[in-house]
């Protein structure tokens, strides 16, 4: 199925002149007039509003897509808001709102929605899809636009649908002392190690470090009482100037293709044990997979 075919002209507001996120959402509701119980459309409205002040669906450049599985619902709607100026976003300290897709889905269908979310996503990389949407005044000629780009929403949830800008990378011949530097700063436990190509081969996470600095015959003890007079990590800080990120790094990562299903990167994930995998092109970095991303972007959506 073609992204566009999800669109109808009535249920497209461009130019619209509107001063702050309650009343957008209001505005793109009333668009589903007769498609949605009226009664429920403050509710619905309330829903929306209160799951994007603590998640917000920003995709990129200001652009946001509120959505929400509605029980009472037969019909999958999307909707577009582009505002005549950009207005406040409900949470606090987020971009201003350039643009707003709705998308809204009976109970039944949420893999839909999950598969309609990435197809925006997939749509709004494109900069000259970005500015034409900011631009063009007329339903018919945005509609026209989203068909020429040929996106599909796919049937399927693949690992580049969910997958994250990687945070950082580590060169395999930086000294570790720097290492350590970035993998602080990184959201997750372990960051990718790479070579002057660019290539993955290998991550170093907090295991090794921790490892490194405790005494080697560590597993031979049965009373952690045994370490009280150890100085703690004294291996670490003896070696953190002469040892270099590919002496320490894990090898055994795993990376998977943009294109395999999310189901099977998840059962990677369960049966490997791991907290995440890398997603990777011909040989180049893609982004990365954390376990805790799955939750976030198909769970609890």
């Amino acid at each position: 199925m073609k992204l566009y075919s999800l669109f109808n002209e009535n249920q497209m507001l461009l130019g619209e002149e509107v001063g702050s996120m309650p009343e957008a959402i209001e505005r793109l509701l009333g668009v589903f007039s007769g498609m949605i119980d009226r009664d429920q459309i403050p509710q619905i409205q309330q829903n929306l509003l209160q799951r994007e002040e603590h998640y917000p669906t920003f995709i990129i450049d200001g652009i946001c897509i509120p959505h929400v599985r509605l029980e009472e619902l037969d019909s999958f709607l999307v909707g577009l808001l582009v505002p005549e100026k950009p207005f406040p976003h409900i949470a606090e300290g987020q971009p201003d709102v350039s643009a707003m897709f709705m998308v809204l889905t009976p109970q039944s269908k949420n893999t839909m929605m999950l598969q309609t979310l990435s197809a925006v996503a997939r749509l709004l990389k494109s900069k000259e899809t970005r500015t034409a949407l900011l631009q063009v005044k007329s339903p018919s000629r945005l509609i026209r636009f989203i068909e020429d780009s040929g996106i599909d929403v796919k049937k399927t949830l693949v690992a580049a649908d969910i997958m994250t800008p990687l945070p950082a990378t580590i060169n395999q011949d930086a000294i570790l002392n720097k290492a350590v530097d970035t993998l602080v700063e990184v959201p997750d436990e372990g960051v990718a190690v790479v070579d002057d190509q660019g290539r993955l081969v290998g991550e170093l996470t907090s295991k090794e470090l921790l490892t490194l600095g405790m005494p080697r015959y560590m597993d031979l003890l049965t009373n952690p009482m045994m370490l009280e007079n150890f100085e703690p990590f004294e291996n670490y800080f003896r070696q953190e100037n002469v040892l270099r990120v590919r002496d320490l790094c894990r090898r055994d990562v795993i990376a998977v293709e943009p294109n395999m299903p999310i189901v099977q990167v998840t059962h990677i994930m369960m049966t490997k044990q791991r907290r995440r995998v890398y997603v990777v092109e011909d040989g180049t970095l893609k982004g990365i997979i954390y376990r805790k991303g799955i939750i976030a972007k198909v769970l609890h959506y």
